[in-house]
């Protein structure tokens, strides 16, 4: 199997293991929510589209409450696992564009139900990662990083670390200073996120960082300095 068929298949059985009703690390959403979710993302575009486009996140939203009311049962909720596993999505048919849509989304799904709650993280062990995941990590922060190096106008690095905190992946920047966080006054307020006038270094495992990129801050093991 492909590396994204075996980590869809792995956040599928963590799914599974872990059952409706328990917390995750999206504020609000319990694991019903997440499959709903997931469920509408791979089989109702039309309506996941709202996660993109802010006009329609309402609608989104809502139905993903609706359905995720109605996996509150262990059957059901199984059920929606399964079909989500699988789903005949368009993007499926093609392994490339399905690994580029979906290797991160699923990375950091399968982390918000593995560390929403004691009960999910005991439930499901010591849950292996697949075959070589931290190296895909790093080449998928190298690509998407970007998306969110805007927050840093004043500069992003990261650097790689094995789970002992080596040296095991390099740094990448992920955006140098931009000409107007450099300077004071009227030109500074043109830049949408905050300055904080010092480049920011994020150090941890390729996991730990793409978690804390993704917003997952207080779950992600990562050192940051300045």
């Amino acid at each position: 199997m492909s590396a994204i068929t075996d980590l869809r298949n792995q956040l599928v059985s963590v799914l599974l293991r872990t059952g409706p009703g328990k917390p995750t690390l999206c504020e609000g959403w319990n694991t019903e929510h997440m499959v709903a979710h997931l469920v509408l993302r791979e089989t109702r575009p039309d309506i996941a589209a709202g996660v993109v486009i802010p006009p329609l996140a309402s609608r989104t939203d809502r139905k993903t409450e609706e359905l995720a009311g109605q996996l509150t049962d262990g059957r059901s909720y199984m059920e929606a696992v399964e079909k989500f596993g699988s789903a005949n999505a368009p993007q499926r048919k093609n392994e490339t564009v399905d690994y580029g849509m979906n290797f991160a989304e699923y990375v950091i799904h399968r982390e918000d139900v593995l560390r929403g709650s004691p009960d999910s993280t005991e439930m499901n062990g010591a849950e292996s990662r697949i075959e070589g995941e931290n190296e895909r990590i790093w080449k998928t922060i190298g690509s998407q990083g970007k998306m969110f190096a805007k927050d840093y106008p004043d500069g992003l690095t990261v650097v790689g670390t094995d789970d002992d905190g080596e040296p095991a992946y390099g740094s990448k920047t992920l955006r140098e200073p931009s000409a107007s966080s450099r300077v004071s006054g009227l030109v500074q307020k043109v830049v949408k996120a905050p300055s904080t006038g010092e480049h920011v270094t994020i150090t941890g495992t390729p996991l730990e960082i793409l978690l804390y990129l993704f917003g997952r801050r207080e779950a992600a093991n990562v050192r940051i300095s300045y």
